[in-house]
């Protein structure tokens, strides 16, 4: 009842802050609501739900310049005392807690964008899931950002290249990375990422293809001793039109394969590949996800180190702003004596 009130009181005043758009300020948001439960071979725990909530502004100051600005609360049904922090607390924002995400000033012109500031950029391979081994993304109700400059540069026939410098301090990183990637060695951490990607369709149906090279230099702890962590990223999409069997819509398939390059090579790799019905009827999306994750891929939070997956997952446009998705998972360990882990999902997601 509580969640039920809540989510009614955020939509009413979202409505109510979008109607005051004007031609150089506007405002955008979403509302999300997350039932998660976890377990194992012998059954479920009990659920557990949350609420995310993002309200946005943009004004643009000329045609080429412009701000933003959002704000980012979550809450569990708990619905701990609200907090304001403008760091992260430790990795992203915790339930109960209040931040900014996106606070930055960008330059957009024909062939260049840059951002600079707080913000949010997703490195996603184009599958149902729009979910990516890559970091710089939040999963279910999470939140992060990057601190720092995002460009964007576009070349030839598609093609473009994109850059992220960010800098996090010891202990208030914004992404949970994991592992030996601790960050533990300085005060002061600087993150890179560089990549070349096409995301337009060619003569073979391909919708998506890219490599990139993401670098954290002295964060990698090794023994007693830190070094720099460097990993290869590659991803592809395909996607194959049947207008008259689908209605619209496509058989998608998508697969990503990354690389510590910092470590042996058996222990750093990361292999995800899907296939799925997308856009069905305009309304109905639908994928299965193989994952296989070396102990020594740090970057995706998304995907359990040291174990393959599989995952179901169904996502139902109720109108163009509003969708629901359910996910089914079941993660299977290497390490002798592990239990397999069982996770679903129920969310609801609300743009405005």
């Amino acid at each position: 009842m509580r969640i039920t009130l809540l989510l009614l009181t955020i939509l009413f005043l979202a409505q109510t802050i979008k109607a005051q758009d004007s031609d150089n300020l506007s405002f955008d948001g979403n509302i999300r609501y997350a039932l998660t439960t976890v377990g194992n071979d012998n059954g479920f725990e009990d659920g557990v739900s949350a609420i995310r909530t993002r309200l946005g502004a943009k004004y643009i100051i000329s045609p080429t310049q412009s701000f933003r600005v959002r704000a980012v609360a979550t809450f569990s049904e708990e619905f701990e005392a609200a907090k304001f922090t403008l760091r992260a607390d430790g990795s992203g924002l915790n339930l109960g807690s209040i931040s900014f995400d996106e606070f930055y000033y960008r330059i957009n012109k024909d062939d260049l964008d840059i951002k600079i500031g707080r913000f949010v950029h997703t490195i996603s391979v184009l599958s149902n899931a729009k979910r990516s081994l890559m970091r710089f993304q939040g999963a279910n109700v999470a939140n992060h950002w990057s601190d720092g400059i995002y460009a964007k540069k576009t070349l030839e026939n598609g093609w473009y290249t994109e850059f992220i410098g960010e800098y996090q301090t010891r202990n208030h990183t914004t992404y949970p990375y994991q592992g030996n990637l601790d960050f533990g060695n300085n005060e002061h951490n600087i993150t890179s990422y560089l990549a070349i990607e096409n995301r337009e369709r060619d003569s073979k149906n391909i919708i998506q293809k890219g490599v990139g090279l993401f670098l954290a230099p002295n964060a990698y702890r090794n023994g007693s001793d830190y070094t720099s962590y460097l990993a290869f990223t590659s991803r592809i999409a395909l996607d194959f039109p049947q207008p008259e069997l689908l209605r619209n819509g496509s058989i998608r398939i998508a697969g990503e394969l990354g690389q510590n390059l910092s470590t042996d090579f058996e222990d750093g790799t990361i292999a995800i590949a899907s296939v799925g019905i997308n856009n069905f009827a305009d309304q109905h999306e639908f994928m299965v996800e193989f994952a296989t994750t070396d102990t020594e891929w740090l970057l995706a939070n998304a995907y359990a180190r040291g174990g393959k997956e599989i995952e179901l997952r169904y996502r139902y446009f109720i109108t163009k702003n509003l969708n629901f998705d359910t996910r089914y998972r079941v993660r299977h360990f290497n390490e002798t004596g592990r239990p397999n882990v069982h996770g679903a999902f129920f969310r609801l997601n609300y743009s405005f």
